[in-house]
């Protein structure tokens, strides 16, 4: 587990970076077809131009989700970058995401946990209901064997305009 002070990270500018294996990250587990593989991340710290620490997250890789159609894998990349603004408390992120509906802020932590915040990134990034453009011959089609009641009213209405 990787723990970093956040605020400080920022205001050193830091930069850390790794490959975490899906497999450790069990928060990914239930919505994964496998947790066979991994991702690359980047994490850096910097100051604004209002003097606020921030953090940039980076995160690519690929992932087998499950198909909502037809319930197979399917490959989906995940690219993610974040920039998180750094705040001292509530209080203040509250009132900055109030006054810019783009921002993306986080309380400064004194022991993050990076795998969690990438772990984060990662949820955020995935589709809330995954399908493949196209299932092919994988989709089942349901077809009725009884004729459509509606059938017999509308030879009736074409007969009633002849």
């Amino acid at each position: 587990m990787t723990v970093i002070h956040s605020g400080q990270f920022a205001l050193e500018g830091e930069k850390i970076e790794g490959t975490i294996p899906l497999s450790e990250l069990g928060r990914l587990h239930d919505l994964l077809a496998s947790t066979e593989g991994s991702m690359v991340w980047k994490l850096s710290g910097g100051i604004d131009k209002l003097e606020r620490p921030w953090l940039f997250v980076d995160v690519e890789g690929e992932v087998q989700l499950v198909c909502q159609r037809c319930l197979k894998p399917m490959p989906f990349f995940v690219n993610v970058g974040s920039t998180l603004v750094q705040f001292p408390d509530e209080a203040h992120l509250d009132e900055a995401e109030n006054a810019d509906e783009d921002l993306e802020g986080i309380v400064i932590d004194p022991e993050l946990d990076v795998i969690a915040l990438i772990e984060d990134e990662i949820l955020l990034a995935l589709p809330f209901a995954p399908r493949h453009e196209d299932c092919g011959a994988d989709r089942i089609v349901l077809k009725d064997s009884k004729p459509n009641p509606f059938a017999v009213l509308a030879q009736l209405k074409t007969r009633e305009a002849e």
